[in-house]
């Protein structure tokens, strides 16, 4: 796992901007990044002349590769917006006129070649703003945090740690139960325990890494599931201590000629874990710039790790 993980680098570019008016919208913030940039990829385009948005959506591996028809029909995308330092007042967001606000944009593996394109998406989404009636968006500035890559801790040996999980954007793991559901996800009532947490994070990572790491490790599925499965074998050895979640929506943009909007959930809060393997502590650090659960895309997912 390790050796997999240290051929992924991570770009974070944070973008400061200001609106000149008030912007108030009934929307999830980061639906309205996601869309509005998505929008903004169609018109930018490479020396030959493929746009941004069509290397986004263009899965990176051939198709004679073992993954290649588990991940056609859907694949993380190669960047993500964490905009959770953005004001969130339920069931939308207010941004207020002339007031300097900031997201970032984490650019993932072989993403970052593409990193001027994403740059010009990012002016060209700004420049056209959004809200009602439309609000043009000012650039400040964007700057770049140092590449960071995944750094292992061999002296952890078996040391054991307490370990807080902020989830500062909703976190969903998985699905909610149906009603004929037995499967284990299915009998936890949708709380996200470590061991779960952990299985999101490794499965996220190792996915990465295939499909923006130029596949250092070309392996199948039925490889990946047992290599899994090692890994996060500790992780069942973390005892609760302490949780304060709540379950929070957020609403997407309604998309052209509908009245439906796509509703997404998942737990906002703090939650405590004792008797956590420190042999974890990097891969969480590190997996905090990348999100986890569902709809990561939409800014869902942002979470911090504390040592207690």
């Amino acid at each position: 796992m390790e050796n997999l993980l240290q051929h992924l680098a991570i770009s974070r570019l944070t973008v400061r901007f200001f609106a000149g008016e008030r912007i108030s919208m009934r929307f999830w913030i980061g639906s309205v990044l996601r869309n509005r940039f998505l929008y903004a990829a169609d018109q930018v385009f490479d020396e030959q002349g493929v746009s941004l948005r069509r290397h986004i959506d263009t899965l990176p591996l051939p198709e004679e590769h073992l993954l290649y028809a588990q991940l056609r029909g859907g694949f993380p995308k190669g960047f993500l917006f964490d905009c959770s330092d953005l004001p969130y007042k339920a069931p939308g967001f207010i941004l207020e006129a002339n007031q300097v606000y900031a997201f970032d944009l984490v650019l993932i593996g072989n993403t970052i070649a593409h990193k001027p394109l994403y740059i010009e998406a990012v002016r060209v989404m700004l420049q056209h703003g959004f809200g009602h009636p439309i609000v043009p968006l000012t650039l400040i500035d964007i700057t770049e945090q140092p590449l960071k890559r995944y750094v292992a801790n061999p002296d952890a040996g078996s040391d054991k740690v307490n370990v807080e999980l902020i989830l500062k954007t909703p976190v969903s793991l998985f699905q909610p139960a149906k009603e004929d559901g037995n499967g284990f996800q299915n009998k936890l009532n949708g709380f996200p325990s470590f061991y779960q947490f952990i299985r999101s994070i490794t499965y996220r990572l190792m996915t990465l890494c295939i499909l923006y790491a130029g596949d250092p490790i070309p392996i199948g599925k039925e490889q990946m599931d047992s290599q899994v499965e090692q890994y996060i074998q500790p992780a069942v050895q973390a005892f609760l201590l302490r949780a304060n979640l709540c379950w929070e929506k957020r609403y997407n943009t309604p998309k052209k000629g509908e009245n439906s909007v796509y509703t997404m959930g998942g737990y906002t809060g703090q939650i405590v874990f004792g008797q956590v393997s420190a042999h974890y502590l990097p891969l969480l650090a590190f997996a905090e710039m990348l999100g986890v659960g569902a709809n990561i895309n939409y800014g869902l997912g942002c979470f911090q790790v504390r040592k207690k």
